[in-house]
């Protein structure tokens, strides 16, 4: 997955284009989900521009999808998502990332990679959905981050595109980096990393960063930084 936040179209489908590639060949893949390489159950984005917002989610594998972005305008937000399904049941257009929900404050957008826990067994629910349902419950993603690492399995990665509800309300895209993995095969695969573009800054994860998938005009790449929430842009 990856997040975005500046004024460049051309930005946005470099990491597009690196993020199809990651996704049919991640060698790294195989430290979480023995056997596999390839995030082959759906992909999905979600777009603020100045023009619109834009929303879509897929049970396609992004690489085998020949989806044109939309044409933007202005500054750009967004998150876009390739899936690994740890469970093969919870597959389609629907359980795609990102999930979106909404409070009375706000819209909120959300990508995850890991694995969360809940206290309870889910019905026909991906994981990331009951975590960002916890955000809504509590009143935001600050608020809901001791839950959330307090059920995390694996990661707890998340990129979250906040839109508040009133006028003139700034629009934020957050991102959270936390795993608890010990092996370091599976570190390797949870790492996030950012870094500047042309046009704005990036936030990638590292599998956008091995030679097959590497993002020519993303430079100056850094760990992002482990354990607190943070804005992109």
């Amino acid at each position: 997955m990856f997040g975005y936040c500046g004024r460049l179209e051309s930005d946005l489908h470099a990491l597009y284009s690196g993020l199809r590639r990651a996704c049919e060949n991640d060698p790294t893949l195989k430290a979480v989900a023995e056997g596999c390489s390839r995030h082959c159950y759906g992909w999905g984005y979600v777009i603020l521009a100045d023009n619109g917002l834009f929303h879509y989610r897929t049970s396609r594998s992004i690489y085998d999808d020949e989806v044109v972005l939309p044409k933007l305008q202005g500054e750009i937000r967004a998150i876009f998502h390739g899936r690994y399904a740890s469970n093969p049941d919870l597959t389609g257009h629907i359980f795609s990332h990102p999930y979106m929900a909404a409070s009375g404050g706000e819209v909120i957008f959300l990508a995850h990679n890991g694995g969360v826990t809940p206290d309870r067994p889910l019905d026909r629910t991906v994981d990331s959905e009951w975590a960002l349902g916890e955000i809504i419950r509590h009143g935001g993603v600050a608020e809901a981050l001791p839950t959330l690492k307090e059920h995390t399995r694996s990661a707890l990665n998340l990129l979250l595109l906040n839109i508040g509800r009133g006028k003139g309300t700034p629009a934020a895209l957050q991102y959270f980096h936390f795993f608890k993995p010990k092996e370091p095969d599976k570190a390797e695969y949870y790492k996030l990393f950012l870094g500047s573009m042309p046009g704005g800054r990036a936030l990638v994860s590292s599998t956008l960063t091995l030679e097959g998938a590497k993002v020519l005009n993303l430079k100056d790449l850094q760990p992002a930084p482990f354990g607190s929430l943070a804005t992109l842009g």
